[in-house]
């Protein structure tokens, strides 16, 4: 069964019924909480022994803070729909559709060596160019050996020292396999 279509409706519902960033923002700790501790998604997806409360118990923990209204009802209506074992992809559909629907782009920034204010300069260029509000998360690599690497959405930006040899030695390979 495709459950792809499952998540993305419920997460539309949760979606319009919800009214607010609390709820997008407790569902992108669940989800980094689910990806985190497998018992924990597993306990609140996988085992019907486990009692409704005691799945919004375990979420209240996992946040730290009691679950939102709006959140605990979606949690209810997907349990007594029997649809909880989608409950993370429906989690993770209507992060996406938030980020979609609030022009919010999230990317990746990974650097040789930490740079200061390379981060918010790339979000500010990005968000400017694209109208819409820009997030990086930043990571040092050392193996990159120089310069940096973007990744946001679907795009892409290598400029580091690795991603040039990397080009210049497929160049040298394409060009002597021409040769012989």
């Amino acid at each position: 069964m495709n459950t792809g279509p499952i998540a993305f409706r419920y997460a539309k519902a949760l979606l319009k019924f919800s009214a607010g960033e609390h709820i997008y923002s407790q569902a992108c700790v669940l989800v980094l909480r689910m990806q985190e501790l497998r018992q924990l998604a597993d306990a609140v997806q996988k085992h019907p022994e486990v009692s409704l409360d005691r799945k919004i118990a375990l979420l209240d923990a996992a946040l730290g803070e009691p679950v939102a209204d709006e959140l605990r009802r979606f949690v209810v209506l997907v349990y007594e729909q029997k649809r909880i074992e989608y409950f993370e992809r429906m989690l993770y559909s209507f992060i996406e559709q938030y980020r979609s629907a609030n022009a919010i782009m999230v990317g990746k920034l990974v650097t040789a060596a930490p740079v200061a204010g390379l981060k918010e300069r790339l979000q500010d260029a990005l968000a400017e160019k694209t109208s819409a509000s820009v997030l990086l998360d930043e990571h040092v690599n050392p193996g990159i050996l120089g310069g940096f690497v973007l990744n946001i959405d679907d795009y892409r930006v290598d400029a580091s020292v690795e991603g040039q040899f990397r080009l210049l030695r497929r160049e040298l390979i394409d060009n002597n396999n021409r040769i012989v």
